[in-house]
């Protein structure tokens, strides 16, 4: 497969751009694997890891040398389900199974884009991220805010407790059907963003997408 890819790149001249790592067919050889992988390709823009009831040192093991630039995508839990050590110079993160996500990871998170699935965070929670946004205290670059609900029927009562909003017209298009609160608006110095509880066939979710920078 490394002369197959390397002759491709020799022949085209492209790059791979996303590369699929499911764990479960591993078998115990996840370091020479990834090891494989790392003396291969230069860059990795995107990189997906999936596995279930996976070790802790393997999982990181990979998230340590991939060389993953922009987007990671994480469907994979461990048995010991300790926090992972996540660079914060990718720009795009996806969380499956985030049961150990804090509020203080979120708050402290420089990335752009956050989707955060199956964590402990509450509605007080998510109203403090909210909270801070519109202060200006955290979240400088962000441009897309998703996290999945624990107790989606008192969300907008407490997760926008204290929180000053404009209601906007429903949208319309093919996801409009989804959407069961809002939007809402909020303004942070000036720049909008919209606010939105969806319900999926897989739960419900609070998204957040400020305007983009003029």
């Amino acid at each position: 497969m490394k002369e197959l890819y390397l002759y491709a790149i020799k022949l085209m001249g492209i790059d791979i751009i996303s590369v699929d790592l499911y764990m479960n067919y591993f078998k115990g050889q996840c370091k020479e694997i990834v090891d494989g992988l790392h003396s291969t390709f230069r860059r990795i823009p995107t990189l997906q890891i999936v596995g279930e009831d996976q070790q802790q040192d393997e999982l990181q093991y990979i998230l340590d040398s991939m060389k993953y630039t922009s987007r990671l995508e994480i469907y994979a839990n461990t048995r010991e389900g300790l926090p992972l050590n996540i660079p914060e110079t990718i720009d795009d993160l996806h969380i499956d199974n985030g049961s150990w996500i804090t509020l203080d990871y979120v708050m402290n998170s420089k990335m752009s884009t956050l989707s955060l699935w199956n964590t402990t965070l509450t509605n007080e929670d998510i109203n403090v991220i909210l909270k801070s946004w519109m202060e200006m205290k955290s979240h400088q670059n962000l441009k897309n805010l998703e996290i999945k609900l624990k107790n989606p029927e008192n969300f907008v009562d407490i997760g926008l407790k204290d929180i000053t909003y404009n209601m906007r017209p429903s949208p319309t298009g093919p996801y409009s059907s989804y959407i069961r609160e809002g939007p809402f608006e909020v303004a942070r110095n000036g720049r909008m963003a919209t606010i939105e509880v969806s319900e999926y066939p897989i739960g419900f979710f609070v998204t957040m997408c400020p305007q983009p920078r003029v």
